[in-house]
C-alpha cells in the first residue's frame, strides 16, 4: 500500500510541475515581476485550521516593497503590511478546499516617486479566488491609516517575492513565464484569438455533380405529360485547416470558416465550430429542390437532379494568446479548406425511343 502512495503522489507533482507549478520554497527570493504577471497559489488549507499564506514583494535591489497575506480563520482574513490590518474579505469565498488564488498588484510607470495627493493616483491590488474576484482594494490614504505604505507600494517596482517563513498554506505558486516563444504553442496553455482569411489569394473549383435522383417519363401520346418532383436530400460538408509549423499536433481551436457561394468565397463568416489541425470535420446539410418534370409527345425523358459542389482553399492566418502571459502572442499560416454543396440543379435529356 506505501508503494501504490508513493506512485500517485510521484504522478500529481509531475503533473503540476509540467503545467508550470513550482513547489513554493520559503525564505528565499524568487525573480518574478508581480507588475506583469498576476502570482497564482494553489492552497488546500480548510477555513478555521489558523494556516497562513502570506508573500512579500521587493524591487530589483531587494528592497522591501509590501507583503500580503491570507489568513484561513472561520471568517477568512486579508492583511496588507503597513497598510491594513487583518480585515474580513468583502466577499464570500469559493467553497472549494483548494483554491486557486490570483494576486494581481496594478500600478502604471507614472505612479513610481509621484506625489500621494490625489487619491486616484493609487496603486490597486487585485485578488481572485478561483475565477472569483474577492479584493479590489485602492491605496490611499483614506484606505490605508498607517503613514508607511506609501514608499514601499508607491515608490517601488516588484521584481522579486519571498514566501514567509512561517507561511503554512501555500503550496505551489505559478512559475514566472519565460521569453515568449512561438515553437510549442498546443491547446492546454494556449487559445486561438483571432483568424483572418486572405480571401483574395483563395481559390475555388467546380467539383463533378452527384446524382440523387431521377424521373423517367415515358410519353407515347399525343400531348406532353407533366410530373411535380420533389427531392430532398442530407449532404455532408467538409472543412480542414492544414497543420501549421511550430503547433502541436492535435491542437484543438474554435473558429467561424467563411461561407462559399456559388463560385465565390464570401467574406461572411459562419457560426463557430471546434476543430483540430489536420483533421476534417463534416458536417451535415439539406437540400430541396421542386419542380415540374415535363415529357414532351413520343419522346422518352429523364429529369436527373444534381448536386452542385465546389471546394475551396483559402490561406489563413491565425493568432494563439498564451494563457499565462496575455502579452505572448503568436501567428501561425496554413490553408483552409472546404467542400461545399450550395444547391440543387435538374439535368433533361430526351430521345425518340418510347
Amino acid at each position: 500500500m506505501s508503494v501504490l502512495y508513493l506512485i500517485v503522489v510521484f504522478i500529481t507533482n509531475l503533473t503540476l510541475a509540467e503545467c508550470g507549478w513550482t513547489r513554493v520554497q520559503r525564505n528565499e527570493f524568487v525573480d518574478y515581476n508581480l507588475e506583469k504577471t498576476p502570482l497564482q497559489i494553489k492552497t488546500d488549507s480548510l477555513l478555521g485550521s489558523g494556516d497562513v499564506s502570506r508573500v512579500y514583494f521587493y524591487d530589483s535591489q531587494s528592497h522591501y516593497s509590501g507583503a500580503f497575506e491570507i489568513r484561513f480563520d472561520s471568517t477568512p482574513q486579508y492583511y496588507i503590511r503597513g497598510c491594513k490590518s487583518h480585515t474580513d474579505f468583502p466577499t464570500n469565498l469559493p467553497s472549494p478546499t483548494d483554491k486557486i488564488w490570483k494576486i494581481a498588484l496594478l500600478k502604471s510607470s507614472e505612479t513610481i516617486n509621484e506625489q500621494v495627493g490625489n487619491e486616484s493616483s493609487a496603486v490597486r491590488l487585485v485578488v481572485d479566488c478561483n475565477g472569483v474576484e474577492v479584493l479590489n482594494f485602492v491605496f490611499s490614504p483614506s484606505t490605508c491609516p498607517y503613514n508607511n505604505w506609501v514608499s514601499p507600494y508607491l515608490g517601488r517596482h516588484v521584481t522579486k517575492i519571498w514566501f514567509y517563513s512561517r507561511d503554512t498554506a501555500s503550496d505551489y505558486y505559478m512559475s514566472q513565464p519565460g521569453p515568449c516563444g512561438c515553437s510549442k504553442i498546443n491547446s492546454s496553455t494556449w487559445t486561438a484569438t483571432d483568424i483572418k482569411y486572405h480571401v483574395t489569394a483563395g481559390k475555388i473549383f467546380p467539383m463533378k455533380p452527384t446524382t440523387v435522383g431521377h424521373k423517367v417519363i415515358r410519353n407515347g401520346g399525343s400531348e406532353t405529360h407533366t410530373v411535380n418532383v420533389s427531392v430532398l436530400e442530407t449532404v455532408m460538408e467538409t472543412m480542414l485547416f492544414s497543420q501549421p509549423a511550430g503547433v502541436a499536433a492535435g491542437t484543438t481551436f474554435t473558429a467561424s470558416v467563411p461561407f462559399i457561394t456559388t463560385g465565390e468565397i464570401s467574406l461572411a463568416l459562419s457560426a463557430p465550430y471546434e476543430f483540430s489541425y489536420g483533421k476534417e470535420k463534416s458536417v451535415e446539410k439539406s437540400l430541396k429542390i421542386e419542380f415540374e418534370c415535363k415529357g414532351p409527345a413520343g419522346k422518352t425523358s429523364t429529369c436527373s437532379v444534381v448536386i452542385i459542389q465546389e471546394q475551396a482553399s483559402v490561406p489563413y492566418t491565425m493568432t494563439w494568446t498564451n494563457n499565462n502571459d496575455q502579452a505572448c502572442t503568436c501567428e501561425v499560416k496554413g490553408l483552409y479548406k472546404g467542400v461545399a454543396a450550395n444547391r440543387m440543379e435538374v439535368i433533361i435529356n430526351e430521345s425518340v425511343k418510347v
